[in-house]
């Protein structure tokens, strides 16, 4: 039996547990700025949707210290616990009291999801596996989300306690799976620790200090984070709005959401197994000049074009980003702070969730949903040009991996 296969049939409730989790995530927040456009006036709308990221933003840190102190499946579990309440309170119906509260609630559900998740596939992914390994769990949140885009709009139809209805039992699936993944991965500690998380706990001074010396992968790793996370933001942002005011194109926009998840279900464990296999500085190169020049491209027109160009800048996407988690992991051989690091990695990536719905809602009425979009692909071509400038070009190709030191120096989606 091949080694990916072993990973996947290992692992398979906890890629369940993705899926599920995607697509109950999915159709909430998917649905929050058109349920908040009926409530508000959309720029208000969009600082709501913003606001949500912004409180996770500013609790991913912490989240992420937690996470190595209580362990990665058990706050998992209390985070899809606390979505289910987000969901409920939508089944009561729709009034500016229950909206806000399931904004603020779902803050719970997201908060230890990504860096969760992030932490426990270091913990557990090795050496030489890891693009392989966030290739699977890119391409099961890519099916929870299609399962999420694709049913958006009919979802939007639906009275408000029904898509809360929906939305919680496909979360309660999801917390079921969850209870039958393998357990947390602990690395080897002394013999003198006292509580099997005790010795990962991470001060700010050690968790900076470990990103120093996982650079240059994490300091692209956040600035890629914060760039794709706006343009993503805006999308998600403005395709609902668009979706409910015309009507004629809802079909070809609820494919439009969902082909950027169709391309890394189609391409995301060729491009894990690239990652591990050639030179990642070059694939994060040319991942992020096209992931950027194709967002651009995007938003020129609702048409078959959106979905055309939507599925080459998911590619670029996923070439970038599964390119640098396995940088980031063939740098990290200690896996002693994994939730911490991946807190901030969050962080940079909620940032992006804060500002994208905040610009988007300003951009609407100022540009249209078009030049919204474009605009929201921008920052993606200046990280590219960073990179360029003072990375890339630095690496001359013929560095093989094998040279770096065994032991380093001191050192996609919401929805």
């Amino acid at each position: 039996m091949s080694s990916m296969r072993k990973v996947f049939l290992r692992f398979l409730p906890f890629w369940l547990f993705l899926i599920f989790f995607k697509f109950g995530g999915n159709i909430h927040y998917t649905a929050l700025p058109a349920l908040g456009e009926m409530l508000f006036p959309i720029w208000l709308a969009g600082l709501i949707v913003a606001l949500e990221s912004f409180l996770q933003m500013a609790l991913d840190i912490p989240a992420g210290r937690l996470l190595d102190r209580l362990g990665y499946v058990r706050l998992l579990k209390w985070g899809t616990f606390f979505f289910m309440i987000a969901a409920l309170f939508l089944i009561y119906g729709l009034t500016p009291a229950t909206y806000l509260a399931s904004v603020v609630v779902s803050v719970l559900g997201w908060l230890f999801f990504t860096p969760g998740v992030n932490a426990y596939l270091l913990a557990h992914a090795r050496p030489g596996e890891a693009g392989r390994f966030f290739s699977i769990r890119d391409s099961s949140n890519a099916f929870g989300v299609i399962l999420g885009a694709g049913s958006i709009p009919f979802v939007l139809l639906l009275p408000v306690p029904d898509i809360g209805a929906l939305t919680l039992m496909v979360l309660f699936v999801a917390f079921a799976f969850l209870i039958f993944a393998p357990a947390d991965k602990v690395p080897e500690q002394p013999l003198h620790q006292t509580h099997p998380y005790h010795v990962r706990r991470q001060s700010a001074r050690g968790m900076l200090e470990a990103l120093r010396r996982l650079n240059p992968a994490s300091t692209m790793l956040l600035a890629y984070n914060v760039a794709g996370a706006t343009f993503y933001a805006v999308i998600w942002f403005v395709v609902p709005i668009v979706i409910i005011q015309q009507e004629h194109t809802s079909g070809i926009l609820g494919l439009g959401l969902a082909i950027f998840d169709c391309a890394i279900m189609v391409l995301g464990y060729v491009m894990g197994t690239l990652a591990d296999k050639r030179d990642k500085r070059v694939l994060v190169f040319f991942g992020l000049l096209l992931f950027g020049g194709c967002g651009v491209i995007v938003g020129l027109t609702f048409t078959w074009i959106f979905i055309l160009f939507g599925f080459l800048a998911a590619v670029g996407d996923e070439m970038a980003g599964v390119s640098l988690w396995a940088w980031l992991h063939s740098l990290d051989r200690e896996h002693a702070a994994d939730g911490s690091i991946a807190g901030i990695l969050t962080f940079s990536e909620d940032f992006g969730w804060t500002i994208g719905p905040a610009i988007a809602g300003v951009l609407f009425g100022l540009v249209g949903p078009a030049g919204t979009i474009v605009l929201g692909a921008v920052p993606i071509l200046l990280v590219w040009a960073y990179y360029y400038l003072r990375v890339h070009k630095h690496f001359p190709y013929e560095i093989v991996y094998d040279l770096l030191p065994h032991r380093p120096q001191e050192r996609r989606h919401k929805s």
